[in-house]
């Protein structure tokens, strides 16, 4: 009878995670949400650290940030985003002014991290944890990161007084709602080869994250 009992039990964990992973890979297979051609805008912000360094053959940030940024972009415009991209050569001021003049509906700073080449993690940062839409949209992105991401989750934060008590200033003097995403420390080495080996994915988690992000915030705005 035990024995019974053991077996109806392990089939019905066989049955939850069957069902369970049908879910995630209908949900990694659904369609891209589509919209209105520049009907909505989006301020893609990829590193400019040319001296910040990784680790092994990671080279630059802003190098490995630049190409994680040219997986997001043709993924948004094909699905019908304004995207409008930093100039590397310019300063984050520089681009807050841009983005704001331009006044985009959403602004993505793509970074990796770096202390002191023990630290690992991912982190999504906001400019306010207030529930408004600029938590939403790092919660997000947040998310995508960590669905592929293997390593230590450090969640969503708060960049108002993040630097001595003053702000991050790509999510504090942006006008719109903005997540500034350090996706994994380059120089760590597990962290940095993952990020080597995962470009492409990286990039199109980020890509599905903005666009699921304009359909939850913006359904006017979807493509009939």
């Amino acid at each position: 009878m035990k024995f019974r009992s053991l077996l109806v039990a392990l089939l019905a964990t066989f049955v939850f995670c069957c069902a369970a992973s049908a879910q995630d890979a209908a949900k990694e297979k659904a369609p891209l949400p589509k919209f209105k051609k520049d009907a909505l805008s989006l301020w893609l912000s990829p590193s400019n650290q040319i001296h910040n360094m990784g680790y092994g053959d990671y080279h630059s940030e802003k190098e490995r940030m630049n190409e994680v940024a040219d997986i997001v972009e043709p993924i948004l415009i094909e699905q019908g985003i304004k995207v409008y991209r930093n100039d590397p050569e310019e300063s984050i001021r520089d681009y807050t002014r841009r983005a704001n003049e331009l006044k985009v509906d959403l602004y993505l700073a793509i970074h990796s991290n770096a202390f002191n080449g023990e630290a690992s993690g991912s982190v999504a940062f906001c400019h306010r944890k207030n529930g408004g839409e600029g938590e939403r949209f790092a919660t997000r992105i947040h998310k995508a990161i960590m669905d592929i991401y293997p390593g230590k989750d450090r969640g969503v934060v708060e960049s108002y007084k993040y630097y001595n008590g003053k702000p991050m200033w790509e999510t504090g003097m942006s006008d719109m709602p903005a997540c500034l995403v350090e996706v994994a420390f380059h120089d760590n080495k597990e962290d940095s080869e993952w990020i080597l080996a995962n470009i492409k994915p990286i990039g199109e988690q980020l890509a599905r994250a903005v666009l699921e992000h304009f359909a939850a915030e913006h359904p006017d705005a979807l493509e009939k």
